[in-house]
């Protein structure tokens, strides 16, 4: 039952940020699409945010198939022509949070992406071996995600394919 309700809940909030600017999206709003209480939905949740993380996680693994053996590159492929077909949900958030939340949404998909493929312990450049490989990985991550914030506000103009090659050049780079 537990997870049902998180699917409808993350389903609802989808739909509802398709309709209403953000602001205008209520717990209630989000409670009473999903025939539940307010009190269900804090069950699941501690706030609108972390239902927005689960939301696009559902969006992606569950809906979008994104999958632990897939390469990075098509998980990258998948996040971002997501975020590109879904323009009016990433617009609505852009336009009405903190960029930050928008961050937080999608740093556990880059970071699953790239953790799929690439492993901090892992980088095998002799030049590089005496930088921390979780720094380095977690620098990676933040900083694909902070790009992926920049490409949606500035409404999606590089080409997915170029950026994810440009990404792909670096992660090859110190990963080998």
């Amino acid at each position: 039952m537990k997870q049902k309700t998180e699917v409808l809940l993350c389903k609802a909030f989808m739909e509802l940020m398709k309709k209403y600017p953000f602001p205008k999206i209520t717990i209630q709003k989000i409670a009473s699409q999903c025939g539940v209480n307010r009190q269900t939905f804090y069950y699941h949740y501690d706030n609108i945010y972390d239902l927005m993380t689960a939301a696009f996680e559902y969006e992606l693994i569950h809906e979008g198939r994104m999958y632990e053996e897939q390469s990075w590159e098509d998980v990258m492929h998948l996040l971002l022509n997501w975020m590109r077909d879904n323009r009016l949900i990433m617009r609505n958030i852009i336009s009405n949070i903190e960029t930050r939340y928008l961050r937080q949404a999608i740093y556990p998909l880059i970071e699953k992406g790239i953790s799929n493929e690439y492993r901090p312990n892992e980088i095998i450049r002799p030049d590089l071996e005496d930088i921390d490989g979780e720094f380095v990985h977690r620098f990676l991550i933040l900083g694909i995600t902070q790009y992926i914030v920049e490409w949606v506000e500035n409404d999606f103009r590089e080409n997915i394919d170029e950026m994810i090659r440009q990404m792909l050049l670096i992660l090859k780079k110190i990963y080998g």
